[in-house]
Protein backbone atom coordinates (compact mmCIF):
# COMPACT_ATOMS: atom_id res chain seq x y z
CA UNK A 1 0.00 0.00 0.00
CA UNK A 2 1.41 3.75 -1.00
CA UNK A 3 1.28 6.15 1.99
CA UNK A 4 1.06 9.65 -0.11
CA UNK A 5 2.57 12.52 1.57
CA UNK A 6 5.19 15.34 1.25
CA UNK A 7 8.02 14.72 2.95
CA UNK A 8 8.00 18.37 4.35
CA UNK A 9 4.86 17.82 5.66
CA UNK A 10 5.97 14.67 7.81
CA UNK A 11 9.40 16.64 8.81
CA UNK A 12 7.09 19.81 9.91
CA UNK A 13 5.02 17.23 12.50
CA UNK A 14 8.87 15.72 13.52
CA UNK A 15 9.93 19.16 14.44
CA UNK A 16 7.18 20.35 16.07
CA UNK A 17 6.00 16.90 18.26
CA UNK A 18 10.41 17.06 19.34
CA UNK A 19 9.16 20.59 21.21
CA UNK A 20 7.33 20.05 24.43
CA UNK A 21 4.36 21.69 24.85
CA UNK A 22 1.99 22.26 27.85
CA UNK A 23 -0.90 24.36 28.79
CA UNK A 24 0.98 27.66 29.65
CA UNK A 25 4.72 26.49 28.25
CA UNK A 26 3.75 27.32 24.64
CA UNK A 27 7.07 29.48 24.37
CA UNK A 28 9.20 26.97 22.78
CA UNK A 29 6.47 26.05 19.73
CA UNK A 30 6.00 29.85 19.54
CA UNK A 31 9.48 30.30 18.97
CA UNK A 32 9.79 27.30 16.29
CA UNK A 33 6.68 28.99 14.16
CA UNK A 34 8.12 32.54 14.78
CA UNK A 35 11.09 31.07 12.66
CA UNK A 36 9.22 28.93 10.21
CA UNK A 37 6.95 32.33 9.42
CA UNK A 38 10.09 34.63 9.24
CA UNK A 39 11.64 32.45 6.64
CA UNK A 40 8.07 32.57 4.36
CA UNK A 41 8.80 36.18 4.66
CA UNK A 42 6.06 36.97 7.30
CA UNK A 43 6.00 39.41 10.60
CA UNK A 44 4.15 38.23 13.48
CA UNK A 45 3.22 39.47 16.68
CA UNK A 46 2.42 37.98 20.36
CA UNK A 47 -1.02 39.32 21.92
CA UNK A 48 -1.57 39.87 25.44
CA UNK A 49 -2.78 35.98 25.58
CA UNK A 50 0.31 34.74 24.31
CA UNK A 51 -1.51 33.95 20.77
CA UNK A 52 1.26 33.95 17.82
CA UNK A 53 -0.52 35.78 14.59
CA UNK A 54 0.41 36.12 11.58
CA UNK A 55 -1.22 38.21 8.22
CA UNK A 56 -0.94 37.50 4.66
CA UNK A 57 -1.96 39.71 2.15
CA UNK A 58 -4.17 38.09 -1.22
CA UNK A 59 -7.41 39.04 -2.83
CA UNK A 60 -11.00 38.63 -1.45
CA UNK A 61 -12.60 38.42 2.12
CA UNK A 62 -10.25 37.35 5.09
CA UNK A 63 -9.98 34.29 6.65
CA UNK A 64 -9.03 32.85 9.94
CA UNK A 65 -6.99 29.50 9.83
CA UNK A 66 -6.62 28.35 13.48
CA UNK A 67 -4.72 25.58 15.70
CA UNK A 68 -3.58 25.57 19.29
CA UNK A 69 0.13 25.51 20.35
CA UNK A 70 -0.04 23.60 23.64
CA UNK A 71 -0.90 19.82 24.33
CA UNK A 72 -2.46 18.15 27.68
CA UNK A 73 0.52 17.09 29.73
CA UNK A 74 2.73 15.00 29.84
CA UNK A 75 3.58 16.73 26.16
CA UNK A 76 7.17 15.85 26.52
CA UNK A 77 9.25 16.54 23.27
CA UNK A 78 10.33 13.30 22.02
CA UNK A 79 11.44 11.33 18.82
CA UNK A 80 8.20 9.95 17.29
CA UNK A 81 7.94 6.79 15.48
CA UNK A 82 6.83 6.68 11.88
CA UNK A 83 5.59 3.00 10.38
CA UNK A 84 3.27 2.06 7.64
CA UNK A 85 2.56 6.08 6.67
CA UNK A 86 1.70 6.56 10.59
CA UNK A 87 3.27 8.34 12.89
CA UNK A 88 3.49 7.09 16.83
CA UNK A 89 4.48 8.25 20.50
CA UNK A 90 7.58 7.05 20.98
CA UNK A 91 5.41 5.05 24.19
CA UNK A 92 6.55 7.35 26.87
CA UNK A 93 4.74 10.66 26.71
CA UNK A 94 1.74 11.89 24.37
CA UNK A 95 2.60 12.27 20.95
CA UNK A 96 1.25 15.87 20.74
CA UNK A 97 -0.52 15.62 17.20
CA UNK A 98 -3.40 17.20 19.17
CA UNK A 99 -2.57 20.10 17.91
CA UNK A 100 1.01 19.91 16.26
CA UNK A 101 -1.42 18.35 13.32
CA UNK A 102 -3.62 21.20 13.17
CA UNK A 103 -0.46 23.90 12.70
CA UNK A 104 1.53 21.30 10.07
CA UNK A 105 -1.55 21.96 8.21
CA UNK A 106 -1.25 25.48 8.24
CA UNK A 107 2.18 25.46 7.65
CA UNK A 108 1.95 23.29 4.50
CA UNK A 109 -1.35 25.51 3.48
CA UNK A 110 1.05 28.76 4.13
CA UNK A 111 4.16 27.18 2.32
CA UNK A 112 2.38 25.55 -0.96
CA UNK A 113 0.44 28.84 -1.31
CA UNK A 114 3.35 31.15 -1.35
CA UNK A 115 5.55 28.94 -3.26
CA UNK A 116 3.46 28.19 -6.03
CA UNK A 117 1.90 31.71 -5.93
CA UNK A 118 -1.85 30.81 -6.23
CA UNK A 119 -4.47 32.66 -5.41
CA UNK A 120 -5.77 33.14 -1.72
CA UNK A 121 -7.93 35.33 0.24
CA UNK A 122 -6.16 37.59 2.79
CA UNK A 123 -4.99 35.28 6.39
CA UNK A 124 -4.79 35.40 9.49
CA UNK A 125 -2.91 32.86 11.05
CA UNK A 126 -3.63 32.21 14.73
CA UNK A 127 -1.97 29.84 16.78
CA UNK A 128 -3.60 29.92 20.37
CA UNK A 129 -2.28 28.83 23.97
CA UNK A 130 -3.93 27.16 26.45
CA UNK A 131 -6.76 25.40 24.32
CA UNK A 132 -6.34 22.45 26.37
CA UNK A 133 -7.29 24.27 29.70
CA UNK A 134 -10.62 26.15 28.52
CA UNK A 135 -9.94 27.80 24.71
CA UNK A 136 -8.09 30.58 26.91
CA UNK A 137 -6.02 32.16 24.07
CA UNK A 138 -9.14 31.97 21.81
CA UNK A 139 -11.32 33.76 24.05
CA UNK A 140 -8.99 36.65 24.43
CA UNK A 141 -8.76 36.54 20.17
CA UNK A 142 -10.26 40.33 19.19
CA UNK A 143 -11.76 39.30 15.38
CA UNK A 144 -13.11 42.72 14.75
CA UNK A 145 -9.47 44.29 15.33
CA UNK A 146 -8.22 41.76 12.94
CA UNK A 147 -11.31 42.31 10.51
CA UNK A 148 -12.05 38.42 10.41
CA UNK A 149 -15.46 36.86 9.96
CA UNK A 150 -14.62 33.36 8.33
CA UNK A 151 -12.13 30.59 9.37
CA UNK A 152 -11.46 27.39 9.50
CA UNK A 153 -9.94 25.59 12.93
CA UNK A 154 -7.80 22.13 12.57
CA UNK A 155 -8.22 20.02 15.39
CA UNK A 156 -9.21 16.86 16.29
CA UNK A 157 -12.51 15.60 16.59
CA UNK A 158 -13.12 12.69 14.45
CA UNK A 159 -11.69 11.06 11.09
CA UNK A 160 -9.60 13.10 9.39
CA UNK A 161 -11.90 15.83 6.94
CA UNK A 162 -14.69 15.45 9.20
CA UNK A 163 -16.47 18.71 9.98
CA UNK A 164 -17.96 19.98 13.56
CA UNK A 165 -21.60 19.78 13.37
CA UNK A 166 -22.64 21.05 16.48
CA UNK A 167 -20.36 21.66 19.79
CA UNK A 168 -21.71 20.87 22.92
CA UNK A 169 -21.33 23.93 25.99
CA UNK A 170 -18.67 23.12 28.38
CA UNK A 171 -18.68 24.28 31.81
CA UNK A 172 -16.20 23.61 35.43
CA UNK A 173 -17.43 23.35 38.62
CA UNK A 174 -14.96 23.11 42.10
CA UNK A 175 -16.09 22.39 44.75
CA UNK A 176 -13.91 22.71 48.34
CA UNK A 177 -15.89 20.67 50.93
CA UNK A 178 -14.61 21.64 54.59
CA UNK A 179 -15.02 19.32 57.84
CA UNK A 180 -13.25 18.99 60.86
CA UNK A 181 -9.97 17.43 61.80
CA UNK A 182 -9.21 14.88 64.53
CA UNK A 183 -7.41 11.59 65.32
CA UNK A 184 -8.83 8.84 64.62
CA UNK A 185 -7.58 6.45 67.28
CA UNK A 186 -8.89 9.48 70.02
CA UNK A 187 -12.54 10.56 70.85
CA UNK A 188 -14.66 11.55 67.30
CA UNK A 189 -17.18 13.63 68.78
CA UNK A 190 -17.12 16.73 66.95
CA UNK A 191 -15.24 15.36 63.80
CA UNK A 192 -16.06 15.57 60.12
CA UNK A 193 -14.84 13.91 57.51
CA UNK A 194 -15.01 16.15 54.42
CA UNK A 195 -13.98 12.19 51.73
CA UNK A 196 -17.88 11.22 53.82
CA UNK A 197 -19.40 14.43 53.00
CA UNK A 198 -18.22 13.74 49.20
CA UNK A 199 -18.84 10.18 49.15
CA UNK A 200 -22.96 10.60 50.27
CA UNK A 201 -23.31 13.25 48.03
CA UNK A 202 -25.47 12.66 45.11
CA UNK A 203 -25.12 14.45 42.84
CA UNK A 204 -25.86 13.64 38.80
CA UNK A 205 -23.02 11.73 37.35
CA UNK A 206 -21.88 10.62 34.21
CA UNK A 207 -24.00 10.32 30.74
CA UNK A 208 -27.15 11.83 31.59
CA UNK A 209 -30.50 12.54 28.85
CA UNK A 210 -29.89 9.99 26.69
CA UNK A 211 -26.28 11.51 26.37
CA UNK A 212 -27.15 14.70 25.74
CA UNK A 213 -25.21 16.14 29.09
CA UNK A 214 -22.16 14.36 30.05
CA UNK A 215 -20.89 15.18 33.83
CA UNK A 216 -17.33 14.30 35.01
CA UNK A 217 -15.42 14.22 38.11
CA UNK A 218 -12.39 14.46 36.84
CA UNK A 219 -9.79 15.47 40.05
CA UNK A 220 -10.35 14.38 43.99
CA UNK A 221 -7.77 15.61 46.79
CA UNK A 222 -8.13 15.96 49.86
CA UNK A 223 -6.75 15.27 53.72
CA UNK A 224 -3.36 15.66 54.77
CA UNK A 225 -2.13 12.81 56.98
CA UNK A 226 -3.00 9.00 56.91
CA UNK A 227 -3.85 9.54 60.49
CA UNK A 228 -5.80 12.45 60.76
CA UNK A 229 -9.74 12.36 59.99
CA UNK A 230 -9.74 14.35 56.80
CA UNK A 231 -11.06 18.22 57.22
CA UNK A 232 -10.43 19.39 53.45
CA UNK A 233 -11.78 17.65 50.40
CA UNK A 234 -11.22 19.94 46.91
CA UNK A 235 -13.49 18.44 43.68
CA UNK A 236 -12.86 19.61 40.18
CA UNK A 237 -15.62 18.79 38.03
CA UNK A 238 -17.18 19.96 34.57
CA UNK A 239 -20.35 19.02 32.53
CA UNK A 240 -20.62 19.10 28.95
CA UNK A 241 -23.96 19.17 27.18
CA UNK A 242 -26.06 19.59 24.27
CA UNK A 243 -29.31 20.54 26.64
CA UNK A 244 -30.82 24.18 26.90
CA UNK A 245 -29.45 27.06 29.39
CA UNK A 246 -32.70 25.87 31.62
CA UNK A 247 -31.83 22.44 31.55
CA UNK A 248 -28.11 23.24 32.97
CA UNK A 249 -28.90 25.15 35.07
CA UNK A 250 -31.08 22.59 36.39
CA UNK A 251 -27.82 20.78 37.07
CA UNK A 252 -25.89 23.14 38.66
CA UNK A 253 -28.91 23.18 41.28
CA UNK A 254 -28.86 19.55 41.72
CA UNK A 255 -25.21 19.22 42.07
CA UNK A 256 -24.89 22.12 44.31
CA UNK A 257 -27.72 21.12 46.39
CA UNK A 258 -26.16 17.43 46.75
CA UNK A 259 -22.60 19.14 48.39
CA UNK A 260 -25.27 21.29 50.50
CA UNK A 261 -27.36 18.80 51.62
CA UNK A 262 -24.41 16.31 52.49
CA UNK A 263 -22.36 19.01 54.18
CA UNK A 264 -25.20 20.05 56.38
CA UNK A 265 -26.36 16.54 57.36
CA UNK A 266 -22.92 15.44 58.37
CA UNK A 267 -21.67 18.78 60.32
CA UNK A 268 -19.58 20.39 57.34
CA UNK A 269 -19.69 23.15 54.64
CA UNK A 270 -19.35 23.19 50.94
CA UNK A 271 -18.31 25.70 48.74
CA UNK A 272 -19.16 25.87 45.51
CA UNK A 273 -18.13 27.62 42.17
CA UNK A 274 -19.65 27.06 38.52
CA UNK A 275 -17.96 28.77 35.41
CA UNK A 276 -18.85 28.34 32.11
CA UNK A 277 -15.78 28.54 29.54
CA UNK A 278 -17.87 28.50 26.44
CA UNK A 279 -21.31 28.09 25.35
CA UNK A 280 -22.69 25.48 22.75
CA UNK A 281 -22.97 25.99 18.69
CA UNK A 282 -24.58 24.28 15.88
CA UNK A 283 -22.89 24.88 12.55
CA UNK A 284 -25.32 25.79 9.37
CA UNK A 285 -24.47 23.61 6.10
CA UNK A 286 -25.05 26.67 4.09
CA UNK A 287 -22.68 28.72 5.41
CA UNK A 288 -20.60 30.10 2.71
CA UNK A 289 -17.16 28.97 3.98
CA UNK A 290 -18.74 25.49 4.70
CA UNK A 291 -20.03 25.76 1.59
CA UNK A 292 -16.94 26.51 -0.05
CA UNK A 293 -15.18 23.27 1.61
CA UNK A 294 -18.16 20.53 0.53
CA UNK A 295 -17.72 22.06 -3.13
CA UNK A 296 -13.92 21.11 -3.06
CA UNK A 297 -15.05 17.75 -1.53
CA UNK A 298 -17.64 17.37 -4.28
CA UNK A 299 -15.00 17.88 -7.11
CA UNK A 300 -12.70 15.13 -5.89
CA UNK A 301 -15.70 13.07 -5.64
CA UNK A 302 -16.54 13.29 -1.61
CA UNK A 303 -18.82 14.32 0.64
CA UNK A 304 -19.00 16.58 3.46
CA UNK A 305 -19.14 14.45 6.78
CA UNK A 306 -20.54 16.29 9.90
CA UNK A 307 -20.63 14.94 13.49
CA UNK A 308 -21.66 16.79 16.65
CA UNK A 309 -18.59 16.45 19.65
CA UNK A 310 -18.67 16.75 23.00
CA UNK A 311 -14.82 17.53 22.40
CA UNK A 312 -14.28 21.23 22.85
CA UNK A 313 -12.24 23.79 20.31
CA UNK A 314 -11.32 27.28 19.95
CA UNK A 315 -14.28 27.28 17.71
CA UNK A 316 -16.27 27.31 20.50
CA UNK A 317 -14.99 30.58 21.88
CA UNK A 318 -14.96 32.19 18.27
CA UNK A 319 -18.31 31.74 17.73
CA UNK A 320 -20.73 33.83 16.92
CA UNK A 321 -18.61 36.45 15.76
CA UNK A 322 -16.40 34.76 13.65
CA UNK A 323 -18.18 31.73 12.02
CA UNK A 324 -15.71 29.13 11.83
CA UNK A 325 -16.04 25.63 11.95
CA UNK A 326 -13.77 22.82 12.78
CA UNK A 327 -12.12 20.42 10.23
CA UNK A 328 -10.59 17.33 12.47
CA UNK A 329 -7.00 16.47 12.27
CA UNK A 330 -8.08 12.41 12.58
CA UNK A 331 -5.67 11.82 15.77
CA UNK A 332 -6.59 8.80 17.33
CA UNK A 333 -6.08 7.90 21.02
CA UNK A 334 -5.07 11.64 21.83
CA UNK A 335 -4.07 12.62 24.98
CA UNK A 336 -2.46 9.19 25.67
CA UNK A 337 1.10 7.48 25.14
CA UNK A 338 -1.08 5.48 22.21
CA UNK A 339 -1.63 8.68 20.36
CA UNK A 340 -1.08 8.39 16.35
CA UNK A 341 -1.86 9.94 13.37
CA UNK A 342 -2.15 8.92 9.51
CA UNK A 343 0.38 11.34 7.22
CA UNK A 344 -1.56 10.55 3.92
CA UNK A 345 -5.11 11.86 5.25
CA UNK A 346 -3.20 15.10 6.45
CA UNK A 347 -1.64 15.17 3.58
CA UNK A 348 -5.67 15.48 1.73
CA UNK A 349 -6.74 18.07 4.30
CA UNK A 350 -4.12 20.61 3.26
CA UNK A 351 -4.55 19.86 -0.43
CA UNK A 352 -8.45 20.05 0.35
CA UNK A 353 -7.50 23.68 2.21
CA UNK A 354 -5.88 24.83 -0.78
CA UNK A 355 -8.53 24.55 -2.51
CA UNK A 356 -10.99 26.26 -0.48
CA UNK A 357 -8.53 29.03 -0.31
CA UNK A 358 -8.56 29.33 -3.85
CA UNK A 359 -12.37 29.07 -4.29
CA UNK A 360 -13.04 31.44 -1.38
CA UNK A 361 -10.48 33.92 -2.91
CA UNK A 362 -11.99 33.77 -6.48
CA UNK A 363 -16.25 33.92 -5.45
CA UNK A 364 -15.34 36.75 -2.34
CA UNK A 365 -12.80 39.26 -5.23
CA UNK A 366 -15.80 39.13 -7.35
CA UNK A 367 -18.66 40.71 -4.67
CA UNK A 368 -15.74 43.54 -3.34
CA UNK A 369 -15.44 46.63 -5.17
CA UNK A 370 -12.70 48.05 -7.30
Amino acid sequence: MMFIYADQLYHTLVDLVRIPSTSGQEQYVRGYLEQYLASLGLNTQVDDQGNLIATVEGKGTPMLLNAHMDRVAPGLGHTPILRDGVLYSDGKTNLGADDAAGIVIILEVLRRALEQQLQIPPLVLLFTVQEECGLCGAHGFDAARWQVEDGIVFDNAFEAGVVVSKGASYETFDATIIGKSGHPGQDLTGTVNAIDIFRQAQFPLGSLALDQTRINIGKISGGHARNAIPDLVKVEGEMRSFESSEMRQRYRLQIQEAFEEAAQRLGGRVEIDFKVQHEGYSISPDESLLTMYQIALAQRGETLNMKPTFIGSDTGSFRPAIRAFTVSTGVVGEHTVEEHIALAPLEQIVVDTLHVLHLWSTQTAQTQPE
